[in-house]
């Protein structure tokens, strides 16, 4: 019974753990007046640009080549963020 209690436990350990790093990872949400550029590469060098996508609350959204886990992410300010 004690061994069950252990794997149950080590379980909900490993789901907890995975719930926050997944949340670690999550792309941050643009307040009113910003959006966010992602400029995706084909490597961890970060030399050869392969697509990039917008999103946010500056102008419309666009998407063009490829994703791949290779990315920087770039804040752009467009106003004051009122309505």
């Amino acid at each position: 019974m004690r061994q069950q209690s252990k794997s149950k436990l080590a379980l909900i350990a490993f789901a907890v753990g995975m719930t926050l790093s997944l949340a670690a990872s999550a792309l941050p949400y643009p307040n009113p007046g910003e959006g966010y550029v992602q400029h995706y590469y084909s490597d961890a060098a970060r030399t050869n640009l392969v697509g990039e996508r917008s999103y946010g609350h500056c102008g419309e959204s666009f998407q063009w080549g490829q994703t791949s886990r290779y990315f920087t992410l770039t804040k752009v300010v467009c106003g004051d963020g009122l309505p």
